[in-house]
């Protein structure tokens, strides 16, 4: 998600060259864009009222921004927002393609939903986030309506930066999950209903963004991006009409396997519970 050489060498032809390489196992274009944090100037920040849970998670512009773990000195991702396609004639992030609003769902938790309003009326993205008391993992409840009447293709867009940097991380498609590790911190995502479409790569290289922008449909499927910037993508088994609520979990750990544990334990107690 280590092919420096590639990069450098053919700098102008990359973009073909990702096109033709978009089955392989391992995504081109290594290492990807600089990495950046996003604007210090946050919407929301939440965290668990115990000792539990050693996560932290920030909120702006309609998407998650840095979440931080082990502590509080320790930003382990850069953002989460989704793309919404149709997946003929147009994908839009949601940053830019919707209206925000931010609510306090309880004041006397930590709890924040945001909604996401498609400037044109087409759709709505209602997403409100916990934090596991008993485990590091935040969890998202999402419900994405179509107010045109017609499905949709959501796609979660997820870009890591563990242990405070996001320049040489490493992701992986495991199963269900979408797995990164850096340096003894690892996360992973996993969804309810489970994810369909997943792929692991690039920033501004070979992500899903690259993909989906450039004919709606999320054609790459990569299944390893190592030490770069990695960004990952995966789609969401809903459609606005026939099925409108998901739940995502990512959790932290040492490992990736104690990552992947936790985040599947978080979804299984389920998030009305751990809002509770």
């Amino acid at each position: 998600m280590a092919v420096l050489i590639f990069a450098v060498v053919v700098g102008v032809t990359a973009g073909s060259r990702v096109g033709d390489a978009r089955s392989s196992n391992s995504a081109p274009g290594a290492p990807g864009s600089e990495a950046v944090w996003t604007e210090a100037d946050k919407d929301g920040f939440g965290t668990s009222t115990t000792t539990g849970s050693k996560v932290w998670y920030t909120i702006d512009d309609g998407r998650m921004t840095e979440v931080y773990y082990p502590d509080l000195g320790t930003p382990s991702v850069r953002d989460m927002q989704f793309i919404v396609s149709d997946g003929k004639t147009f994908a839009e992030l949601e940053t830019e393609a919707t209206t925000h609003e931010v609510e306090l769902v309880d004041e006397k938790a930590l709890v924040y939903r945001q909604i996401n309003t498609d400037k044109f009326g087409d759709y709505q993205i209602t997403k409100t986030y916990v934090t596991d008391p008993d485990r590091a993992t935040v969890l998202v409840d999402v419900d994405f309506e179509s107010l045109s009447g017609k499905p949709y293709q959501v796609y979660a867009l997820y870009d890591p930066a563990l242990d405070n940097g996001g320049n040489d991380d490493s992701g992986a498609v495991r199963g269900s999950a979408l797995v990164a590790n850096d340096d003894g911190v690892a996360s992973a995502l996993v969804a309810s209903p489970e994810f369909g479409k997943r792929s692991t790569g690039y920033k501004d290289t070979s992500d899903g963004w690259q993909d989906l922008k450039t004919d709606f449909k999320m054609d790459w499927n990569y299944r390893s991006s190592s030490d770069g910037n990695v960004v990952q993508t995966a789609r969401l088994q809903v459609d606005g009409v026939d099925n409108q609520d998901a739940t995502l979990s990512l959790g932290f750990a040492g490992t990736i396997d104690g990552a992947i544990q936790g985040a599947q334990a978080s979804l299984a107690t389920g998030f009305e519970q751990a809002q509770t």
